[in-house]
């Protein structure tokens, strides 16, 4: 997945340059078709389809990454071809503007730094599942409950943490702070709507969701549908800690969520699995406890970053070396 997420790469920049132009439904929208096209092709390389052969939790990664570089490739294609409103002209120079690049990097390299952050708690905290009595089976519940179904979530609440980010920075350019402050909440109570009816199905038909994915050992299965319970409540909490993310990103505050990220995704859930495996026997109920309170501690203290206010006195000016 690293050496072929470029086309996630270019998902994340070109959504990222669409809503700070103002358009946050086309980004929505291909973060749909990605979703959808990521499930699908998943569910087939997991389980197989007529001459594809089934590759397991490794087809995960591999629907992941098409549906990355299909999107990309689409999105690219319009982005040439002059139908949105950032758009690629014929005869623009590709010269690179060091002023720009330099405010670039002041600004969005926290926000990868957060990235590589969250990425690296995942791996430890997999390696953490990988060392339980039943890791093989756990690994492949977490695999598809958390990496897959819980993407619904996930994904969507991404979205809304974009367009959260793209009102936030338009009205607070605008000098317009308290309503900044308005759209962030509003985007927190729509993210919650939709976690919530997202979470139910998790609850509702569980059994049902896993076995889409081809999930028929009882092991496996037991293990997913106590995840999914856990994820069910944990999805609350990281739309709300998006919401607010995308407020903070949004006006200029890309250092906070830095810090939050490496408290709540890995200090918390990584210092917690590890305490229980140094001085007991680590269950993957504690695991999954483990991800619910890193997410719930990335919400509050989003929530709480946010109400301090500091972000109502930056000021982000971004201009060019050309004339």
């Amino acid at each position: 997945m690293f050496v072929f997420s470029f086309g996630m790469l270019m998902f994340f920049m070109l959504g990222g340059a669409l809503r700070s132009a103002g358009d946050a439904r086309t980004p929505l929208r291909l973060g749909i078709a990605l979703t959808i096209l990521n499930i699908a092709l998943s569910v087939i390389l997991i389980r197989g389809m007529g001459p594809i052969p089934a590759f397991g939790t490794t087809g995960a990664a591999m629907g992941t990454v098409i549906a990355g570089a299909s999107i990309s490739v689409y999105a690219l294609f319009k982005l040439f071809g002059g139908r949105w409103v950032v758009q690629f002209q014929r005869g623009m120079g590709w010269r690179p503007d060091y002023v720009i690049i330099k405010q670039l990097f002041k600004f969005g390299l926290p926000t990868g730094i957060q990235g590589i952050a969250m990425n690296v708690g995942g791996v430890i905290l997999l390696g953490f599942i990988g060392s339980l009595t039943m890791g093989a089976q756990a690994q492949a519940a977490y695999v598809v409950s958390y990496t897959q179904l819980f993407s619904f979530i996930t994904w969507t609440s991404v979205g809304i943490m974009g367009a959260t980010a793209a009102v936030a920075g338009q009205n607070l350019g605008a000098g317009n702070p308290d309503r900044t402050s308005r759209a962030v909440h509003v985007a927190a109570g729509f993210g919650l709507l939709l976690a919530t009816a997202i979470g139910s199905t998790f609850l509702l038909v569980p059994t049902r969701l896993l076995g889409v994915f081809g999930m028929d050992d009882p092991i496996v299965v037991d293990l997913g549908v106590e995840l999914l319970r856990y994820l069910a409540l944990s999805g609350l909490f990281v739309t709300v800690a998006l919401a607010f993310t995308g407020g903070l990103q949004g006006t200029g505050d890309t250092k906070s969520p830095l810090y939050i990220s490496i408290v709540s995704q890995m200090i918390i859930p990584i210092g917690l699995c590890w305490g229980i495996q140094t001085f007991s026997t680590l269950d993957p109920a504690d695991i999954w406890l483990a991800i619910v309170l890193g997410h719930l501690t990335r919400a509050i203290l989003s929530v709480i970053i946010f109400k301090r206010g500091k972000w109502r006195g930056i000021k982000v000016e971004i201009g060019s070396a050309r004339a």
